[in-house]
């Protein structure tokens, strides 16, 4: 894979989706989140603003053919983001998507999209950093902006808020792609996992970071869903459908705007799976 070749900074959209109040209660439902103000209508998961930018998400998130030689298949690496101001069941956002940024690993070839979601007045409700991990040998070095750091300090480990064990269902991935339309065929066949190396299909990063971010509004939030800010975090490893997500949240103080800020991981069957999280939490 050749990361000079991966074009950056080339703008596509505005795509408008409408956001209805009822498909919002349904991901609520494939998030395992129960939450009555999402079930009444008055607040919106935070992780809900990735269902209306996936389908600009996929036309632009697709490497050029050159870059994808030698890849053996695409994982979520990343995900960041910005609650500017929450989405309101009934309305419409109008979302914009660009390749913004290329970094490699030993483990492959990361490539950043920007989608930002305004509202119909044009103010930004929600801006997300969604980053496609390319598995295989990587050419080239880093290009393209430099993301927002939200790596975990070891020192916050000595300020444990809480930690919380979230169950997930046999038929996980199924109602997630439901709710979200992400029916990438890993996360809904074995078949198809097995082919790019996984013993069986698991659950898609976003389900997983939406089932912990259940647990990290009732640890940081007092269970206030309108106050997430931000929510970011590193995938390290899928997790499965009916198995638990341990999610454990540290203080970190707060930020330069005034918000209080949060590390946290997760774990599932002993293993890390989600790694160097962020979350920021308006009083």
């Amino acid at each position: 894979m050749d990361s000079e070749r991966v074009p950056l900074h080339e703008v596509v959209g505005p795509v408008v989706a409408y956001c209805d109040a009822d498909e919002i209660v349904a991901f609520a439902h494939a998030i395992n989140d129960p939450n009555p103000l999402y079930l009444n209508s008055l607040a919106t998961p935070p992780t809900y603003g990735v269902v209306p930018a996936l389908p600009l998400y996929l036309s632009v998130a697709g490497l050029p053919p050159e870059a994808t030689e030698g890849a053996i298949g695409g994982v979520h690496g990343t995900h960041d983001l910005y609650v500017r101001k929450p989405i309101e069941p009934g309305t419409q956002v109008h979302t914009t998507a660009e390749r913004c940024a290329v970094t490699t690993s030993k483990a492959g070839m990361n490539v950043a999209v920007r989608l930002i979601s305004r509202d119909d007045s044009g103010e930004v409700a929600i801006e997300q950093y969604w980053s496609t991990l390319m598995r295989g040998p990587v050419t080239g070095g880093d290009r393209g902006d430099q993301l927002a750091d939200h790596g975990f300090p070891e020192s916050a480990r000595a300020k444990l808020v809480g930690t919380l064990s979230l169950p997930t269902t046999q038929d996980q991935t199924f109602r997630y792609a439901g709710a979200s339309g992400d029916r990438s065929p890993m996360h809904v066949n074995d078949q198809s996992a097995a082919r790019v190396g996984f013993p069986r299909k698991f659950n898609q990063g976003l389900c997983t970071l939406g089932v912990v971010s259940r647990g990290l509004i009732e640890l940081t939030a007092d269970s206030d869903p309108r106050r997430v800010a931000r929510i970011a975090v590193r995938f390290a490893a899928p997790t499965f459908p009916g198995e638990d997500i341990e999610v454990s949240a540290y203080e970190m103080g707060t930020t330069d705007q005034g918000l209080r800020s949060y590390a946290f991981e997760a774990f599932s069957g002993g293993v890390a799976v989600l790694r160097h999280g962020r979350v920021e939490i308006r009083d």
